[in-house]
């Protein structure tokens, strides 16, 4: 049985960990196009903009963060197999919680991604 409780999660725990990178990688990809573009001449008008994406890109490395550290905390719960045995309740509703958190993130990670590909194909 614990075995069966390990296979049915971990395989979660790194699928969650995978879209962690993922969206880390984005982020860092958007950082540096938002870099470059302030490094360039832009116009001025535009600052406000810029900075509420800056904004949004940081609050979204907060909560990659945040999430990352969950997801390991989770998995060492789980791997002491007497805490799993004893209270497989209390394990079922953490990994409801991460999934409604990591749910939460990827939905405003897309929604951050739409926004900043829209802003950009704008103002090429």
């Amino acid at each position: 049985m614990m075995q069966d409780d390990l296979n049915g999660h971990i395989p979660q725990h790194e699928s969650w960990k995978y879209v962690l990178r993922v969206i880390e990688d984005e982020t860092i990809f958007f950082k540096t196009k938002l870099a470059h573009i302030l490094s360039n001449d832009f116009e001025k008008s535009h600052l406000k903009h810029l900075e509420i994406f800056q904004h949004r890109f940081l609050k979204m490395d907060e909560q990659v963060e945040l999430l990352r550290h969950e997801v390991s905390e989770l998995q060492d719960i789980i791997k002491k197999s007497s805490w799993v045995i004893i209270h497989p309740e209390k394990i079922a509703q953490l990994q409801k919680t991460l999934e409604v958190k990591m749910d939460g993130l990827q939905e405003s990670f897309d929604t951050l991604s739409s926004d900043f590909r829209t802003y950009l194909h704008q103002f090429r």
